[in-house]
Parts: structure tokens; C-alpha cells; sequence
């Protein structure tokens, strides 16, 4: 019996081994989050990582990530003491160090601002008299990086859009869809003062780097001819082009309230009459501006102001979207 039992053990190990086993070599690549294209190691893949692995498996490779901040894994790669990691943009001074994959996608870079604390509409930019923020170990791409020689390093984009959420520095670069996703996240209670530079823009593509040496040849080149047999079978464009980026909401619910069980908000007309809407509960709505009831420090704790007085919304969804309402506090709860 205790023999038959040991074998049926065996068995099903030797199942779950046969289940859980790959069928392709494995090969270390560094890389780190940077949402919506690289996602964290427990979250389904982004677009860049996605390309990287569809490549690796057409070479019959998996890709074991390794995670580690960029600036690192640029330096362990350029000193050769890693082979890969991706996604990196491509510049005079990084080529000469590194070698470069063919591209794995084009991202649209941007130069962010806060319009609480700076604005820029219409006027000539001096940029060397600007305080610019930039993250270490990034570049920018061509369009960008040429303003950047006096710009402070932060560590993070997290740290760096903090300093621009606190007017510690005039502009950001970062790449558009990154940045939306860390404003979403981080700030969605700011995300109408955060605005972009609208003709300081630059669309440049990523790469996979490897070690400038004789292995590094070798799998660069492996890896480009796998990527060009993917892209004429049309595998990765139709990987970019049905790629749907999950983000946070960054929206404000707008929701009864007790006592209050009709919400309603109004805006200002042209001759400066308030006009009244009957809002349905549920809707969403993103915040333009937020009474100072609700961000300034008060010396008592205001509790009938906080619930009775207006924030401005901009409603997203059911019969008023698009309207631009007055709306109490009590009635909005942030997703």
C-alpha cells in the first residue's frame, strides 16, 4: 500500500514537472517598471515586454527578468557585467558604449509643467534660464535631450513629478504615456494642473542594449533577425496596434450624500446666472479645481464648510458629460 502510494506521488510530480516545464533555454534580462510599457514582475506583461518576449521565444529563449532601476542596469551592461537589458532610447554617447537591438517600439516624449506654478501659453521659452528636472540614468530622445544639460537629477519619476507638483522645478521631461500613468496613480487630484509643452514633442524609439562585446554581436544579432521574421508575419504590429493600456481612474464618483440623496451642481452661464442640473449618482467626473475649504489648513475643522462648499468638475460620463459644474464636496468620493 505505502509502496503504491510513494509511486502515485511520483507520478503526479513527474506531472507537474512536465506542466510547469519550458520549453525554451533561459536568459537573464534586466529591466524595471515603467507603466504602461513595462509592467511589474506579478502584473501582465506591457507592450515593450511583450516584443521582447515574443523575440526571445522565436530564438527559443524565455526571459528570466531581472529587476533592477535603469541607471544600474545601463552601467552593469555597458561594463560588461551583464549581457541584456531593455528599453532603452538610442544617443550618440550611449552607442558608443552599448550595442543597440532594431527598435522595439516609437514612444512620444514630452516636457511637462504646473500650471499653478508657471505658465507658458504663447510666450518664447528661454530654457536655459528654466528650472528642468530629469530622472537619472533616462534620455529623452533627440527632440528633448539637447534642453536638458542643466537639469537636476532625481532619483525617480515619482520624485521628480513630486518636485514639479510643488513648483521646486518649471519643467519635466518624461515620456507622455509614462507620465499619464504615474499622474493617474499618484496625483489625480492635480491632474488638471499638470499641462504639456505643445511644441516641444519628440517621437523616438526604444531598444533592447547588450554588452559591446563578442556575445553582445552575437545576440543582437539573433535578436534582430527574430524580430524581423515577427514583424512579416505582421505579429508585432498587431501586438502595438491592440495593445490597451490599463491606467488608475484619476476620477472623482460623484455620490449621494446622507441628508442629500439628489446631487446637483450648476454652471455659470454668460451673463453670470447659476444654472442648476440634477446630477445621476455614479457619475464620474475628473476635478479641475478644488475649493480651498478642502486644500488649505484650517484652525477649526470646518465641517459644514467641507461638506457645503463648491469644487469645479468636469463630468465624463452620463447625460451632463462634458459639463463643467460646481458641485459639493460631500457629493464627490475619489476612485
Amino acid at each position: 500500500m505505502l509502496r503504491n502510494v510513494v509511486k502515485s506521488f511520483a507520478v503526479i510530480a513527474l506531472i507537474l514537472n512536465v506542466a510547469v516545464a519550458s520549453p525554451f533555454q533561459a536568459q537573464p534580462v534586466y529591466t524595471s517598471d515603467w507603466k504602461p510599457f513595462v509592467n511589474g514582475e506579478e502584473e501582465e506583461k506591457g507592450v515593450v515586454s511583450r516584443v521582447v518576449q515574443l523575440a526571445f521565444w522565436e530564438m527559443g529563449l524565455e526571459a528570466e527578468r531581472a529587476s533592477l532601476d535603469y541607471y544600474f542596469s545601463y552601467n552593469l551592461v555597458k561594463n560588461q557585467q551583464v549581457l541584456l537589458s531593455y528599453p532603452y532610447f538610442k544617443t550618440d554617447q550611449r552607442s558608443q558604449e552599448v550595442l543597440f537591438s532594431d527598435p522595439l517600439m516609437s514612444v512620444e516624449n514630452g516636457l511637462f509643467y504646473n500650471s499653478k506654478w508657471q505658465q507658458y501659453s504663447g510666450k518664447a521659452i528661454a530654457f536655459n534660464q528654466q528650472k528642468i528636472g530629469k530622472v537619472a540614468g533616462y534620455s529623452y530622445g533627440a527632440e528633448i535631450e539637447p534642453l536638458l544639460k542643466n537639469a537636476k537629477v532625481y532619483n525617480s519619476d515619482l520624485q521628480a513629478l513630486t518636485a514639479l507638483s510643488k513648483g521646486e522645478i518649471d519643467l519635466l521631461p518624461a515620456s507622455i504615456e509614462v507620465a499619464k500613468v504615474m499622474l493617474h496613480k499618484h496625483f489625480p487630484h492635480l491632474l488638471h494642473e499638470f499641462k504639456l509643452l505643445e511644441n516641444h514633442r519628440g517621437t523616438d524609439s526604444v531598444h533592447l542594449v547588450a554588452s559591446d562585446n563578442d556575445e553582445g554581436r552575437e545576440f543582437i544579432q539573433r535578436f534582430n533577425s527574430a524580430l524581423a521574421r515577427l514583424k512579416s508575419k505582421g505579429m508585432i504590429e498587431q501586438l502595438l496596434t491592440s495593445n490597451a493600456d490599463v491606467q488608475g481612474s484619476g476620477y472623482v464618483r460623484l455620490v449621494p450624500a446622507e441628508g442629500f440623496p439628489l446631487i446637483t451642481g450648476y454652471e455659470m452661464s454668460a451673463q453670470g446666472d447659476k444654472q442648476f442640473f440634477v446630477i445621476p449618482q455614479g457619475s464620474r467626473a475628473t476635478v479641475l479645481a478644488w475649493h480651498d475649504v478642502v486644500l488649505k489648513p484650517h484652525a477649526t475643522e470646518k465641517v459644514f464648510d467641507g461638506m457645503m462648499k463648491y469644487s469645479q468638475v468636469k463630468v465624463v460620463d452620463g447625460p451632463h458629460a462634458g459639463r463643467s459644474l460646481f458641485v459639493r464636496n460631500m457629493h464627490l468620493e475619489v476612485e
